[in-house]
């Protein structure tokens, strides 16, 4: 009876998905961010808040943003900031709604979320100042590092996949001038990216 339960425990263990059968494979848990892709939404005539921004492999652990971001209106708090994660699903597609924020103070929120790496975002755009509002202005980056934005304030414990971020920028009236979207996929902190 032993060996037979010694059996069931070898074999759970040699199937196990995870790399180091030591660690849980569970769905949900504390992560690490690879950042897939970043890109312009579909619609962005006449915006007047433009993420002009990419991302750039510069080593195989090291992904960077490059580009510039464009303020033909200053960013602050009369502004709403829209976040929409869609989850990958388990037989392919995105399926919306996995996570909603919306708030009003656009500006004051955003920099809140980002936590620590808000004044990452401020000295690698060369903005002139780290308060609300941003001023109108175009303001360009030769590289920033996105492992440094592993220090924000998004919740600390989610389930682990593939998700696609859209990212919108609203006036009072919900009228749309900014949008960007972030695929970004969620790991357990002791695996490698793929």
């Amino acid at each position: 009876m032993i060996q037979i339960e010694v059996f069931v425990l070898f074999v759970f263990f040699s199937i196990s998905q995870s790399k180091n059968n030591l660690m849980p494979n569970l769905p949900v848990g504390e992560y690490r961010i690879v950042f897939d892709k970043l890109y312009q939404c579909d619609s962005i005539k006449n915006h007047s808040v433009q993420f002009n921004v990419y991302f750039n492999k510069k080593t195989s652990s090291m992904n960077e943003m490059k580009g510039n971001l464009t303020y033909l209106v200053p960013f602050d708090d009369t502004l709403i900031v829209d976040l929409n994660f869609a989850s990958w699903g388990s037989t392919g597609g995105w399926k919306s709604n996995s996570y909603i924020f919306i708030s009003k103070n656009a500006c004051s929120n955003v920099k809140n979320l980002f936590g620590n790496s808000w004044l990452t975002v401020i000295k690698a755009f060369n903005l002139p100042t780290d308060r609300c509002p941003i001023p109108l202005g175009t303001y360009i980056t030769l590289g920033i590092d996105m492992n440094k934005f592993e220090d924000n304030n998004f919740p600390k414990v989610y389930f682990y996949g593939k998700y696609k971020c859209v990212i919108k920028i609203k006036t009072v009236e919900k009228k749309v001038i900014g949008c960007v979207v972030l695929e970004l996929t969620l790991i357990r902190p002791w695996e490698t990216p793929k």
